[in-house]
């Protein structure tokens, strides 16, 4: 019986990859978007290749980029993270690294680390395949996940590694799951906001061991899985005061654009219209045709429905007097809308792009309330399916009209 499992769990896992892939080679042909195209938006590359040339700074100034002006000199203004992924890379291709590749791995790891984690959270194959779908395939990130461009990928590859985070977090490897962490606040920095959700997973792995353990006895016997975490903090410390002389600085703030706005990168003045486009609802023509925005935003619980069924999955929970459950829902749910709350005081929500493409740094953790509490209503899993049906027919009618320019 258990070796039947077993052979379950890996087909159905195989099953999940394998689709994923289809599903994103399909999109590639739709839109143009290949694997071994050359990523004009590479300032992570170039970023790298500086590195390995043995500078700081990307020694010109590239005008179709976002770059940091700081002392006469161009950098990347962008956490760097996404270039320590890339700088080995460059010894081989230099400043054309294979983006499009790197985006595809990323792809597949995250599937595949996304249905193990369902599976470890003890939801059945089929149901893990179904989740993997609705947060990878029926949302949002598919907009991002096709095109390896500066600020997609910084997208891409924080969600695949807050989804490792999480995954290691879960099955107590503190060290993984801290570095991973690290990583993706590296990509976008609010995933610092979701620490206290690792920092309780681990806790609870903690105690499945040793029921009676204290917090603070678990942080004497187990401060050694911060290291690693810490290293990388350090290291990004260090490049933004060589570059910046503020360790806190990743160049944002010395972009031209902010340097000459009245109120800066953040304010609450943006608050009102940025409200505006994260609950913004389509429009319509005068036929009934629903518009297709290449420079707007559309509703994030529209455009990735995963994030309305992960509320009536809290709700229900909630009903059923699931607290233990419903609590860190919440919880995931109250750190989700502080991050928000920050989105939208920022002076931009996203720019070129279909959809609402800040709210996807919400997903992996979305998805950590969905297992945790459909693990214990596994007749729920079928309702999700009609939500997969609508993200997915719209994120792809999105994505597509707006990479082949139709909008």
């Amino acid at each position: 019986m258990d070796m039947s499992k077993d052979r379950d769990k890996i087909s159905y896992g195989i099953i999940t990859v394998f689709s994923v892939i289809l599903f994103f080679a399909l999109l590639s042909l739709l839109t143009g978007k290949g694997i071994a195209d050359d990523n004009a938006y590479n300032t992570y590359a170039l970023q790298a290749d500086s590195w390995r040339q043995g500078r700081l700074d990307l020694g010109q100034d590239y005008p179709w980029l976002e770059l940091a002006i700081y002392d006469g000199k161009y950098y990347c203004s962008f956490p760097p993270f996404p270039s320590y992924v890339l700088f080995p890379l460059t010894f081989l291709f230099g400043s054309h690294t294979p983006d499009g590749l790197v985006i595809l791995l990323c792809n597949i790891i995250t599937a595949i680390f996304l249905y193990k984690l369902a599976v470890s959270m003890k939801l059945s194959p089929l149901a893990a395949m179904l989740q993997t779908f609705l947060v990878m395939l029926a949302s949002n990130y598919v907009f991002t996940a096709i095109d390896p461009s500066v600020w997609f990928m910084a997208q891409t590859m924080c969600f695949m590694l807050a989804v490792l985070s999480i995954y290691f977090a879960y099955r107590g490897k503190g060290a993984l799951s801290l570095l991973f962490w690290a990583c993706s606040v590296g990509c976008r920095p609010m995933q610092v906001l979701f620490l206290p959700v690792l920092v309780f997973l681990l806790y609870q792995s903690v105690k499945r061991i040793d029921s009676q353990i204290s917090w603070r006895k678990a942080i004497c016997m187990y401060w050694k899985w911060g290291i690693p975490a810490g290293a990388i903090a350090l290291s990004y410390m260090l490049l933004n005061y060589f570059r910046f002389g503020n360790i806190l600085e990743f160049g944002r703030k010395y972009l031209p654009e902010f340097l000459t706005a009245e109120y800066g990168q953040f304010h609450i003045h943006y608050m009102k219209e940025n409200l505006k486009m994260l609950f913004a609802f389509p429009e319509f023509t005068q036929e009934g045709r629903m518009v297709i925005s290449s420079m707007g935003c559309l509703n994030m619980f529209i455009v990735s429905p995963i994030f309305l069924f992960a509320v009536l999955i809290l709700v229900y929970a909630f009903v059923k007097k699931n607290y233990a459950q419903a609590f860190v829902g919440i919880g995931i749910v109250l750190l989700s809308v502080l991050h928000m709350t920050i989105v939208v005081m920022h002076r931009t929500m996203g720019a070129w792009h279909f959809g609402n493409r800040y709210s996807n740094d919400l997903l992996p953790w979305t998805y950590l309330l969905l297992c945790m509490i459909l693990s214990h209503y596994p007749k729920l899993v079928k309702y999700q399916i009609p939500f997969f049906i609508w993200g997915m027919g719209l994120n792809i009618v999105g994505t597509v009209c707006v990479y082949n320019g139709l909008v």
